[in-house]
């Protein structure tokens, strides 16, 4: 299948980065949907700064329709680089997926996207584009990540790829389920955390035996959000069951996740202190700090831009990370990567008053980007650029070395293609 061409996430969310006009590209890209003969990839496009924008649904609807036409796009780039990288990629929002254009910004690796489809039964497997390794950036804590990366196994085998960041056994990195998981790592603390229903919870509530229910976690205060959300979004901490019942009758979900409520607050300043880490073929990278006085801290509502003091600290963390943060928590990094078999995933991340890793988050699709103003962050862009070698080095180091077809041909019962039997002789 030949892939259409397409702006892609990363740049059109540095646009809006930076401010931009999208008044001009949106218009054309309507045309191009309309008109075009590479409407799909505009459709694509559109429904990105349709997300941007505020409009979701629009958004997912874009793509719906695009992925109808065409489920393999390339992403532009000004000049052809000498390796080719095949993303499988879910039908998930704009940054529901690992970042991977973000992760690769130099011209080192054209960047093909496959969007598999997970309801497809038999029939023909998709004569996929050349390349020269693969990547799974499918969400890992979906509800279908099973599905889909059972689908991304199938097409791996009948491809001989190997694909990075598809473990053998999908250990889905869900709030609940982690710290079961990951309980035996030493010098690290997951909240405890159970998922439950909204109408076993109201009723929990109404008869006041909320605390027996959270047993396992703990007693007030909660931590309580929507499952799925993500960057604060439906985010609470609740003192008592009358403050539990208004969050709910202000919100519109049905499945929760509530969880015991960690004081990670500094007890020399008071201040919650939040790291971004990623971990590259098991090597720990920083990639902020956020500093707050409020518990529910994340990087945009932490106003670093405004205090050269916490700029300074993060620089701080930054710069020394490898000698003293990732120093300090070597084995708990190295025992996340084994126990989660990724080759690629990020990390939310705090340290209690006692020095234990407590890790809120773990995601494969958390953004990283370099992005940041660079009057305002000077110290931020070598750290950035140092990620995204390693991974363009992860890459390259898994990359095939049979020589490139272009005509690779598979079917569905596992027949090998003509490369395939080549490189088996």
């Amino acid at each position: 299948m030949e892939p259409q061409v397409r702006l892609g996430v990363a740049a059109l969310a540095k646009v809006a980065f930076d401010g931009g006009d999208f008044a001009p590209l949106r218009s054309e890209l309507v045309a191009q949907c309309l008109n075009g003969s590479e409407s799909a990839s505009a459709m694509m496009d559109l429904s990105v700064v349709e997300q941007i924008f505020g409009n979701p649904t629009l958004g997912m609807q874009l793509q719906s329709q695009a992925l109808e036409k065409c489920r393999t796009y390339r992403t532009y780039r000004p000049q052809a680089a000498n390796k080719t990288v095949l993303v499988y990629a879910a039908e998930v929002h704009m940054g529901g997926n690992t970042p991977v254009e973000f992760l690769l910004p130099n011209d080192d690796f054209d960047i093909v996207t496959y969007y598999p489809d997970v309801t497809a039964k038999g029939g023909i497997v998709p004569d996929l584009p050349a390349h020269d390794v693969a990547f799974c950036s499918g969400p890992a804590d979906s509800e279908d990540a099973e599905y889909f990366f059972e689908r991304v196994r199938g097409l791996s085998k009948v491809n001989c790829d190997k694909v990075l960041n598809l473990p053998e056994k999908l250990i889905k990195p869900e709030r609940d389920t982690l710290p079961e998981l990951l309980s035996r790592i030493d010098r690290l603390r997951i909240p405890k955390t159970i998922r439950i229903d909204r109408s076993r919870l109201e009723k929990a509530l109404q008869d006041g035996v909320e605390e027996k229910i959270f047993s396992d976690v703990g007693r007030y205060p909660f931590v309580v959000r929507p499952v799925g959300s993500h960057a604060g979004l439906g985010l609470a901490k609740l003192e008592t069951g009358a403050e539990f019942l208004t969050y709910l009758a202000g919100r519109t979900e049905e499945n929760f996740f509530v969880g015991e409520y960690v004081d990670y607050a500094s007890e020399a300043d008071k201040n919650f202190r939040k790291y971004r880490v990623v971990l590259v073929d098991g090597k720990a990278f920083p990639c902020h700090m956020a500093i707050s006085n409020q518990w529910d801290v994340w990087y945009m509502n932490s106003n670093m831009a405004a205090s050269e003091e916490k700029r300074q600290e993060e620089q701080t963390f930054m710069d020394h990370f490898e000698s003293e943060f990732a120093k300090r928590h070597q084995s708990t990094f190295a025992a996340l990567a084994s126990g989660l078999g990724l080759d690629y995933f990020g990390l939310d991340c705090a340290e209690d008053r006692e020095g234990n890793l407590v890790v809120f988050e773990v995601d494969n699709a958390l953004i990283v980007h370099d992005m940041d103003c660079q009057d305002t962050f000077p110290y931020k862009k070598k750290h950035m650029r140092r990620i995204f070698t390693a991974f363009g080095d992860m890459l390259s180091q898994n990359c095939l070395t049979l020589e490139r077809n272009e005509s690779r041909t598979c079917i569905s019962d596992g027949t090998l293609s003509r490369v395939e039997q080549h490189a088996l002789a």
